[in-house]
């Protein structure tokens, strides 16, 4: 894939999505659609996954 400047880039299809505030975190250059949950830096979310309180 080619960019505005035409130069070739890597499709960033991969998403690395937070499970408790559902934030796009960054994106991963991936052949396919792929997302991982993990949980960002935000207080709130560090502290209900402390609490267990995650889906």
């Amino acid at each position: 894939m080619r960019n505005q400047d035409g130069v070739i880039t890597k499709n960033e299809l991969g998403m690395a999505i937070c499970k408790i505030c559902n934030e796009v975190l960054y994106t991963l250059p991936t052949n396919r659609l792929k997302k991982f949950y993990v949980v960002c830096n935000n207080e709130e979310c560090i502290g209900k996954t402390r609490e267990g309180d995650t889906k």
